[in-house]
């Protein structure tokens, strides 16, 4: 559930996520929609956790979401990225990635690439990624950060937060086509707790700004299972 104000009104969405654990491959499958005050939209998305090496993994996935007049995610998604153990350095981790936007326009979506260090120290896991964007429609360029950190063990509790920044800049295509430029700033925080051995709850909430355009509030709230 989001509120955003400057009559962005109300945001509510809903997903469901399936994920078999394997040994060298653990697919998953999504199904998600969200509706606002114009209209409501379905997405589908697969893929899976692949175990290369012993210090090496990817993750793999795609996401569809048919246009039926209203539009709040890409028509297809594709994300890919790796994950590399540092040699020499316990617990640290490097991963880069790719994500590609396409919607029903050719020439609209955009490109974005990310790097950065997972380090897991005791009960903690932290991380931290820049993101470089680009416009498939006006080649414009952008980029964001984030940092993040959460503590607990798997099977007992997890607490975390997280803050970020950066920009956006796209071409709009419509009947008459311009730029759009926003800076933006986000937090969050979540706490995930177990009920019993398989079976656990997570809260989470959100904040976002967008300069001169809104600022928006959220909360999610999940039940998992393990069966």
């Amino acid at each position: 559930y989001s509120s955003a104000d400057n009559g962005f009104g109300v945001w509510r969405g809903q997903d469901v996520r399936l994920l078999y654990s394997g040994k060298r491959f653990s697919p998953f499958f999504s199904f998600g929609s969200q509706s606002r005050s114009n209209g409501h939209q379905e997405a589908y998305g697969a893929g899976s956790y692949v175990v290369l090496t012993p210090w090496m993994f990817s993750i793999v996935g795609v996401g569809v979401a048919p246009d039926r007049g209203t539009v709040l995610f890409p028509r297809v998604r594709t994300d890919a990225s790796l994950f590399v153990a540092v040699p020499g350095v316990k617990g640290v981790l490097m991963s880069g990635g790719v994500t590609d936007l396409r919607f029903t326009d050719s020439r609209a979506g955009g490109r974005i690439y990310s790097l950065g260090p997972t380090v897991y120290k005791g009960r903690g896991i932290y991380s931290g990624a820049v993101y470089l964007n680009r416009d498939r429609a006006s080649g414009a360029r952008s980029h964001s950060w984030q940092l993040g950190g959460q503590w607990g063990a798997q099977g007992q509790y997890w607490v975390g937060a997280g803050v970020g920044a950066g920009n956006e800049a796209y071409r709009l295509l419509s009947a008459t086509p311009f730029d759009a430029r926003f800076r933006s700033q986000f937090a969050s925080a979540f706490v995930s707790k177990w009920i019993t051995k398989g079976t656990g709850v997570s809260v989470r909430f959100d904040g976002e700004r967008k300069l001169d355009v809104f600022n928006r509030r959220a909360i999610g709230l999940t039940y998992f299972v393990d069966f």
